[in-house]
């Protein structure tokens, strides 16, 4: 045993020994360790854009996109950072001007020039990430792990490469290094989703367009990063400035700011932190309850259990709506789960009813996102179905479909249109009320509606499904309205064309 025992530790030795010798032929190609231990301050002019993965018509594509502008400079020295992203896209057609985000000393804050206020815990992770994670950074973030080890060898891009893997604030990474330049290829983070959704998540990070920079230093100004396979978002460095004087009131925070921030009560951020609050609850009907947050749930009781509408948000957001149809009709099981939509909002708490085996109405295309989202594994931050796996029960609607029966009936049918491709309505009949999923909502400003083509795709499915007698909508983003508000909504969105 005690020859055992040596010989482990020397292979353990010898696997350290090649892992840090990786790391010294990395430094080297980068321009040398001395040359990136001296890097005092760097700025960052990017270009880049990103994909809404989650807010597109299709879960698979093609996804819309937004595009950004950032400026950045990190303090090495002193730990500092000041950042400002604009950006404009599919929701935002203008170029936004956002105030500044300043991070010194743990506290951050933010600005436009003129006004100040407190930032988000968030911000201070963010740029400890950065800075530990950053290409200027990474290798002496590798070297310092305590766990980190060679791993076999694996081609990507048809390039042969060197694989590193160490652990760094909880979060799994693989390093992989190209064997002809020995320079980073791409970086494997395999972390928890902060949106609670999807679980262990795999992001690549690949470094190209490599560029020789002040005092020898090779640096790669594009960062293409993957999320669980798909593509994420892609930035292109246009100008770096490296160890420039620093402009000192940049990262000047004034002290109310500073000591409101450090002031504020902790607090988990984070959508998948938001929690339920029950008491603003909107009665429609004796068995109609709107739940309303950030994006609204609905209960609709029937003789035999309750029809939960839209599994949103997270696991912990679902345990709060089972809690609410539990307080409100007690000793009534619930059902079913609806979820009208393949977006986030509509199927993020959608693994808590698995767990509890409650059957989840869905439409026939949006299957495929559910059993993906549904074996997702979430091992970093085990859930309720982590822990009780349990298959899932999935009633796919393809044409109108009716949960219950009588004035308390529940009756599904697809949008079949092209915003709301991948959408279904609801219509209630004992309460003349018809659920409209996304395809309703408020400008964010100004009177009106958002996106008026998604008004006419919802005339079009009530026309198809010869739905009669509605009296009010609800919907995910909507408070109970009157049909005719929408109505002369629709015909002024025609008549704008």
């Amino acid at each position: 045993m005690i020859g055992l025992s040596v010989a482990m530790a020397c292979v353990a030795a010898a696997a350290e020994s090649e892992a840090a010798g990786l790391l010294t032929q990395a430094m080297d190609a980068m321009g040398g360790e001395a040359r990136l231990k001296s890097l005092r301050w760097v700025t960052l002019d990017s270009i880049g854009h990103s994909w809404a993965l989650e807010q597109s018509v299709r879960p698979e594509g093609p996804w819309l996109s937004t595009y950004q502008q950032v400026l950045e400079t990190r303090d090495l020295e002193l730990q500092r950072q000041w950042i400002e992203v604009r950006q404009r896209g599919w929701i935002t057609p203008n170029w936004t001007a956002p105030p500044a985000t300043i991070v010194s000393d743990g506290v951050a804050a933010r600005t436009d020039g003129k006004r100040w206020a407190p930032g988000r815990p968030s911000d201070v992770l963010d740029m400890t990430e950065t800075f530990a994670l950053a290409p200027e950074r990474l290798l002496f973030t590798a070297r310092a792990a305590a766990d980190l080890r060679t791993m076999p060898d694996e081609v990507q891009h048809s390039v042969s490469q060197k694989v590193l893997a160490f652990t760094w604030n909880g979060k799994r990474l693989r390093l992989l290094l190209n064997r002809w330049t020995h320079l980073p290829s791409m970086l494997e983070v395999v972390h928890d989703d902060a949106s609670g959704v999807w679980g262990d998540v795999v992001e690549h990070r690949w470094y190209s367009f490599w560029s020789l920079e002040k005092g020898g230093l090779l640096y790669p100004r594009q960062i293409t990063s993957e999320i669980n396979g798909l593509p994420n978002a892609d930035s292109t460095v246009e100008t770096l400035t490296i160890d420039e004087p620093l402009d000192e009131a940049k990262f000047a925070i004034p002290t109310d700011t500073r000591t409101a921030y450090q002031a504020a009560p902790a607090r988990a951020a984070g959508i998948a932190n938001l929690r339920l609050d029950a008491s603003k609850a909107v009665v429609v009907k004796d068995w109609i309850v709107q739940l309303p947050g950030s994006f609204n749930v609905m209960l609709v009781r029937q003789p035999d259990g309750v029809v939960v509408i839209e599994a949103t948000t997270s696991g912990t957001y679902s345990q709060d709506v089972l809690q609410a149809a539990e307080s409100r009709f007690p000793g009534v099981p619930v059902k079913a789960v609806v979820t009208t939509s393949d977006a986030w909002p509509h199927i993020g708490g959608i693994r808590e009813y698995v767990a509890r085996g409650i059957p989840v109405y869905a439409l026939d295309l949006n299957v495929p996102i559910l059993t993906r989202l549904t074996s997702a594994a979430h091992t970093l931050a085990p859930d309720t179905l982590q822990r009780q796996p349990k298959p899932p029960i999935v009633r796919p609607v393809s044409a109108r479909t009716v949960i219950g029966s009588g004035e308390n009936r529940v009756e599904l049918a697809p949008v079949h249109g092209d915003n709301g491709e991948r959408m279904m309505i609801a219509w209630l009949p004992g309460a003349h009320l018809l659920y409209t999923s996304d395809l309703v909502q408020h400008k964010r400003a100004g009177p009106g509606f958002f996106a008026p083509e998604m008004l006419v795709e919802l005339e079009a499915a009530v026309s198809r499904e010869h739905i009669e007698g509605i009296e009010q909508a609800i919907g995910m983003h909507l408070a109970p309205m009157p049909w005719g508000e929408i109505a002369k909504g629709i015909a002024q969105a025609k008549g704008s064309q």
